[in-house]
């Protein structure tokens, strides 16, 4: 084999292994490798419990561009309330949740024998899918218990990406705005995310041609702040920041499969909203490359 080839082969291998958990990442999928992604999230808060399934496709339009579709079905939500008493209690609903399209536009991607730097910027749109008029006892439930928010939401962000063998480093910052719908309109949310991991196992990549499983740790921070909420003219009062801590593992057992899990502890909060205390998040993913 060339060298030529041999370098072609080690970009490829970087390309594959550049995505973190949650964080986003500057690189695009190739055209010819469409993924699909089943995303298990867990959350609990001092009012909600929610157990949702989010089905993400990933296909690249050209080579420097791509599309994420994610559609979230919510298996279970059980939400604490008050009733018209001051009593409280659980309600218990599923369904579809709302959503979201995703650009990725790659701006600048330099490449070397095991190491990369990119930049990208991100455009998304939400889509109202979800319900958002989930009663119970009579009573409309608060907007954000609701399976969907109502509103259409709009972003803009961008994302770097640098990788030198064994290590990687990710992060991004985009910002979020929803539209009105019945006199609500939820808070704007700001977004700035980090994101290091580290591949454990193998310590060399096998020569060209050779499949080997590959375990990498990542560590993340995942930093949200929320703007306050509008009810009709008024304010909502729920605008606050929140900080998650999110250890995580990835596992190529193949070259076309991979599977994520990541354990997320609230470090700081401010928000004080219908949710309550955010307490824990869990995810569960597994990718497969066509």
């Amino acid at each position: 084999m060339s060298n030529r080839s041999v370098i072609a082969t080690m970009l490829a291998l970087v390309a594959s292994a550049s995505a973190q958990i949650v964080t986003e990442n500057a690189g695009v999928i190739s055209p010819e490798t469409p993924t699909f992604r089943e995303v298990f999230n867990f959350e609990e808060t001092e009012n909600l419990l929610d157990l949702r399934l989010n089905h993400q496709l990933l296909v690249g339009l050209d080579r420097k561009t791509e599309l994420r579709l994610t559609v979230p079905t919510i298996i279970t939500r059980q939400v604490i309330y008050r009733d018209q008493f001051g009593r409280q209690k659980t309600a218990e609903f599923a369904g579809l949740g709302d959503t979201s399209l995703r650009l990725k536009r790659s701006l600048y991607q330099v490449d070397g024998v095991m190491q990369s730097t990119r930049w990208a910027v991100l455009a998304e749109l939400v889509a109202p899918t979800g319900d958002d008029d989930q009663s119970a006892d009579g009573l409309r439930l608060a907007r954000k218990l609701q399976p969907g928010t109502g509103s259409w939401g709009y972003g803009v962000g961008g994302a770097f990406t640098w990788i030198q063998d064994r290590h990687r480093f990710s992060t991004d910052a985009y910002y979020r705005h929803s539209s009105r719908h019945d006199g609500f309109r939820p808070g704007s949310s700001l977004h700035f995310d980090f994101a290091y991991w580290y591949r454990i196992f193998p310590e060399q990549h096998p020569p060209p041609g050779e499949e080997v499983s590959e375990v990498r740790g990542v560590l993340e921070l995942l930093n949200e702040y929320r703007f306050e909420s509008q009810v009709g003219s008024a304010g909502a009062g729920d605008q606050g920041y929140l900080m998650w801590v999110a250890p995580g593992i990835q596992i190529y057992p193949w070259r076309d499969v991979l599977f994520e899990l990541s354990f997320q502890l609230p470090a700081f909060q401010t928000i004080d909203d219908a949710l309550g205390d955010r307490r824990w998040r869990f995810l569960v993913a597994v990718k497969f490359l066509f």
